[in-house]
C-alpha cells in the first residue's frame, strides 16, 4: 500500500488540528453533492474583473476551512456535472482529496478528471464475500467496483478501497474481501463501520489492525469519525446515505481508459 509524502504531511496537520482543537476546521471536512456542489458551481462564472482571472469556485469555499483532507462523498457525486471540474479544482488548491464512489459512472466520466498526487478515486465496497456465488445479488456491484479501481489506475489516478463493514457481516467476510482487492495493487484501504455499536467497533478495530498499515488505519478512525453522525447508535439511526448501488452494465462496452 502506498502512502505519499504529502498524504502522511496532511494526515499529520489533521492530526495536530484535532489534538489543539484549533480553529483551523475540521481534520477532514466533508462535502455533499446535494449542498456544496450546487452552491458552489452556481457562481462557477464568476470573474476577477480588476485582474482578468476566473476565480476557481472551489477556493472560496475550500478556504473557509483549513482542513487538509477533503472527503467528496454523498449518494453519487459522478452523477452531478460539475463534480470533474469541482474536484479538479479542489486537487489543485493543494488539499488531500478522496472522492468516494460506486464506479457506476465512472466509464462516461473519468476522462473529464485529471491525475494528480492529491486525488484519489475512492471506491466503496458495503461487506461482500467474493467467494460467495457469484449469482448473489452483491456480485455485480461488487464486479463493478473491480473495474472502476482497475480503469482508474490504468488512467493514471491513485486509488482507495473503502470497505464498510455492518454489524450482519462477518469478519472473515472483510478478510476475503481486502485478499481480492489487494490483488489490484490499490495504494490504499478504508475500513469503517455502518454503526456505533461496541461489538461492531471491537470487530473493525481489530480488521485495521490487522489488514492496514498504521496510516491508513488512523485515516480511517478519522474518516469515520466525520461521515458517521456522532449519536448514531445503529443503523436505523444513521443518517448516512449509502453511495447508490452500480449498474453491471456501466462496463459492458467501450475500450478501457488510458
Amino acid at each position: 500500500m502506498t502512502f505519499s509524502l504529502r498524504l502522511s504531511a496532511d494526515l499529520l496537520l489533521a492530526l495536530s488540528s484535532r489534538a489543539m482543537d484549533s480553529r483551523r476546521g475540521a481534520p477532514i471536512l466533508v462535502l455533499s453533492p446535494d449542498t456544496d456542489f450546487q452552491t458552489v458551481t452556481a457562481s462557477s462564472s464568476r470573474v476577477n474583473h480588476q485582474e482578468g482571472t476566473e476565480c476557481s469556485d472551489s477556493d472560496s469555499l475550500v478556504s473557509r476551512n483549513r482542513s487538509p483532507i477533503l472527503w467528496v462523498s454523498g449518494p453519487e457525486p459522478l452523477d452531478y456535472p460539475e463534480v470533474a471540474r469541482f474536484t479538479n479544482a479542489l486537487a489543485a488548491s493543494g488539499r488531500s482529496v478522496f472522492l468516494e464512489t460506486s464506479g457506476a459512472a465512472l466509464k462516461r466520466r473519468i476522462h473529464e478528471f485529471k491525475p494528480s498526487p492529491r486525488l484519489h478515486f475512492t471506491v466503496r465496497f458495503d461487506a461482500f464475500d467474493p467467494s460467495l456465488d457469484p449469482r448473489d445479488t452483491h456480485a455485480g456491484v461488487f464486479r463493478t467496483g473491480i473495474e472502476a479501481l482497475r480503469m482508474a489506475r490504468l488512467a493514471g489516478f491513485f486509488t482507495c478501497a473503502h470497505m464498510v463493514a455492518s454489524s450482519s457481516a462477518a469478519a472473515h467476510q472483510l478478510e476475503n474481501l481486502h485478499a481480492e482487492l489487494t490483488k489490484l495493487d490499490v495504494d490504499g484501504f478504508l475500513i469503517t463501520g455502518t454503526e456505533r455499536s461496541p461489538e461492531l467497533e471491537k470487530t473493525v478495530s481489530q480488521l485495521r489492525r490487522r489488514l492496514l498499515s498504521w496510516r491508513w488505519s488512523v485515516l480511517s478512525r478519522m474518516v469515520e469519525s466525520v461521515t458517521l453522525p456522532a449519536g448514531a447508535r445503529d443503523s436505523r439511526q444513521t443518517d448516512r446515505k449509502p453511495i447508490a448501488e452500480s449498474q453491471a452494465e456501466s462496463f459492458e462496452e467501450g475500450a478501457e481508459a488510458g
